[in-house]
């Protein structure tokens, strides 16, 4: 299916969702993220925050724990330029003054900008994937032209309510993969066997003591 298509039913299937579903969904999905990845040598962390409206997972709950839990990690937000398309990174602490800008989108009014080169992980927002490990967004760019900024090792990881589909049929060159994708059931039955090793990248990622997988993870192609 083309991305338009992908775009307009999981957008509808998003809003369909139930205020009280969405937050189970967004506290699994926040779950599985600190279960899964090793944030030790973490130091800042890219996050969206939500567009209420768009039904979109609750990442507070994540920058929440990592003020309560994981000190030595600095949250980052963006501020987003629409006549360019591109995002600007500040950092965010407990000080930050926000606005809601046009799109529905918090954004922050005196937070210190962070050089993107410095961000070692960031949070991707997304209305579906593939099993390839591409997404789509609401269609502007915003997030590859981000990411093209960034450093090539920076660990990029989805968060998805639902499952992937099999396959965004008009994926081009400017298309981003993912390196995982969060999502809130098991999916170690459906990877293959050598994804459901303990032997991630870069060690970020390990089994849960429970044994279940909540994580896609995806091979770049080689040669």
């Amino acid at each position: 299916m083309t991305k338009n298509n992908l775009r307009k039913i999981f957008l509808s299937k998003r809003k369909n969702l139930s205020l009280n579903l969405l937050q189970e969904k967004s506290k699994a999905i926040s779950q599985n993220f600190f279960e899964h990845f090793d944030l030790c040598k973490i130091k800042k962390v890219h996050v969206f925050l939500p567009i209420r409206r768009q039904n979109e997972i609750n990442t507070w709950l994540i920058i929440n724990e990592i003020r309560q839990n994981h000190s030595h990690i600095t949250p980052i937000i963006s501020k987003s330029n629409f006549q360019t398309c591109n995002m600007e990174s500040y950092i965010l602490d407990t000080n930050t003054k926000m606005v809601e800008n046009k799109m529905g989108i918090w954004e922050p009014t005196n937070a210190v900008k962070c050089p993107d080169k410095l961000i070692d992980m960031i949070l991707i927002p997304l209305l579906c994937f593939d099993k390839q490990g591409f997404r789509v967004g609401y269609g502007k760019g915003f997030y590859d032209r981000f990411l093209a900024k960034c450093r090539p090792d920076i660990i990029k990881i989805g968060l998805s309510p639902f499952e992937p589909v099999t396959k965004i049929d008009d994926v081009d060159v400017n298309d981003v993969r993912m390196d995982f994708c969060i999502t809130t059931e098991p999916v170690c039955d459906n990877l293959e066997p050598d994804l459901c090793s303990t032997d991630f990248i870069g060690g970020y990622s390990h089994l849960t003591p429970s044994g279940l997988v909540h994580l896609w993870k995806f091979l770049t192609p080689k040669g």
